[in-house]
């Protein structure tokens, strides 16, 4: 009985993983468009002041910032933290959006490790599951199920193992 229900739960688990798996490149697609919407909107709320920084310092935006900081007015001290916060933004989403130039595994490690973000959040809520059957969907899935597959199998061989030890140990026989 008990091979029974350890056949059939690794099959779902294996048919899960294998979903999973499939989804995984449209959910990457999904977050790449929106990470380059950000991009897209962060610019051009920057090309504002990139005009101002082409036009009085040489196109220096750091400049621009400086001079705005340096000012005695409050309102261009302000002005210059938000100046900076939307250039810090559009750098930060170029790197991300560079490290997204790699091969799927790299960029599908890249997801992971911004897993916490809100872009990946908002991707997360708005993700509309969809299976798209070409390769490297069917590669990530078989892939994504066999790695949970292998990994369920030794934790419930170390788990078997454990329990026996347990049982040696305690001298504890099963009737």
């Amino acid at each position: 009985m008990y091979s029974v229900i350890k056949r059939y739960s690794l099959q779902l688990v294996f048919t899960f993983s294998l979903l999973i798996g499939l989804q995984l490149p449209s959910f990457l697609h999904q977050y790449e468009t929106r990470l380059q919407g950000h991009f897209t909107e962060a610019q051009a709320q920057l090309a504002k002041f990139q005009s101002l920084a082409d036009l009085y310092f040489e196109g220096n935006l750091t400049a621009l910032i400086q001079q705005h900081l340096n000012s005695n007015e409050n309102v261009f001290r302000d002005e210059a933290k938000v100046i900076s916060a939307n250039y810090q933004r559009v750098k930060t989403l170029q790197i991300q959006i560079d490290q997204l130039q790699q091969p799927l595994w790299h960029r599908l490690l890249n997801l992971i490790q911004h897993v916490n973000s809100p872009i990946v959040k908002q991707t997360w809520q708005n993700y509309q599951a969809n299976i798209v059957l070409n390769q490297q969907a069917i590669v990530v899935g078989v892939s994504v199920a066999i790695i949970l597959m292998v990994i369920l199998e030794i934790m419930l061989g170390l788990f078997k193992y454990a329990i026996s030890y347990v049982f040696r140990r305690f001298n504890v026989t099963l009737n």
